[in-house]
């Protein structure tokens, strides 16, 4: 019986057989070295280490080139079986799904999330897995690599790193349906003095609130605040349902599907929402934040 396993490999690398199929493919070892672009004296003695190492002779040395023995035609025929085979692991590898770790802030939006999505998955597959990190957290983790991705509020510190906008809404006033404001098209901000507002707390998105903030007293409302830090939505709701004297402020896109809570545009120029999606700017992934995606879609 033949020799098998690991010893019948011994000193034959990937090489030898790639040299191997080239010669046996041109017919030469001059033309072989041409396409291959190595010198053909060391092409011969790789074809004969070859031979060395396998113990029996590949090739015919004939006036008009090199022919096949039986036994060169058995290894060549398993060497193109092995090639293919590898090269269709090389293409599954490559197409294999990567895990990539994304930071994600509260309160974004589906249609938000499946934007950024299609910006991070595009030209690649990518496995994502979130987790809950405030905006102003995800800089250092970015840049450190903790995170591939980022989708987070701004303002915050975006040094050494490449953002893309996914969504920038204005943001609206959230209430109970039986409010005395809700039978309104559109409110002022008059209309919303005295009002206090439902709001986060303030260090999850420290430039984000103060620059909403500072825009509400600008506009004459200087609203105390009901901190609501639970961040479920059945309790949002439920601090708001039924409260004459309390508001929230959101994008029309995060305050949807609520038969109870109805959203209402305000102005003149409301605040806005901005959200984008970061990647440290060295890394392989802030090439995806160039490529043209959709926008997200708008909330009729």
């Amino acid at each position: 019986m033949g020799e098998r396993g690991p010893d019948a490999l011994s000193g034959v690398e990937l090489r030898h057989l790639r040299y191997f199929a080239a010669v046996a493919e041109a017919g030469t070892v001059t033309e072989a070295a041409r396409r291959l672009r190595i010198a053909q004296p060391s092409l011969s003695q790789q074809i004969r280490l070859l031979e060395r190492c396998i113990g029996t002779q590949l090739f015919r040395r004939l006036p008009q080139g090199m022919e096949l023995t039986d036994a060169g035609r058995l290894l060549l025929d398993g060497v193109n079986r092995a090639f293919g085979a590898l090269s269709s692991s090389i293409s599954a590898a490559r197409a294999a799904a990567k895990t990539v770790t994304v930071g994600v802030c509260r309160g974004v939006p589906q249609s938000v999330l499946a934007t950024a999505e299609q910006v991070m998955t595009r030209g690649r597959p990518l496995r994502l897995v979130y987790e809950r990190v405030d905006s102003p957290l995800q800089g250092d983790l970015l840049r450190a690599g903790t995170l591939a991705f980022g989708i987070l509020r701004m303002p915050v510190d975006t040094s050494g790193l490449r953002l893309r906008t996914v969504n920038d809404e204005p943001l609206g006033v959230v209430l109970h349906g039986r409010h005395p404001l809700a039978d309104r098209p559109e409110l002022t901000w008059p209309e919303l003095r005295g009002q206090r507002l439902l709001w986060f707390p303030s260090e999850r998105a420290p430039g984000y609130a103060a620059e909403v903030l500072a825009r509400l007293r600008e506009h004459g409302w200087t609203p105390d605040t009901v901190t609501d830090d639970h961040g479920s939505h059945t309790l949002f709701r439920h601090r708001l349902i039924g409260d004459d004297g309390l508001v929230a402020l959101r994008p029309r896109s995060g305050s949807v599907g609520d038969t109870d809570l109805v959203w209402r545009s305000v102005g003149p120029e409301p605040p806005h929402e901005r959200v984008v999606l970061a990647a440290a700017a060295g890394a392989p992934w802030a090439r995806h934040l160039a490529e043209s995606v959709t926008t997200a879609p708008t909330v009729a």
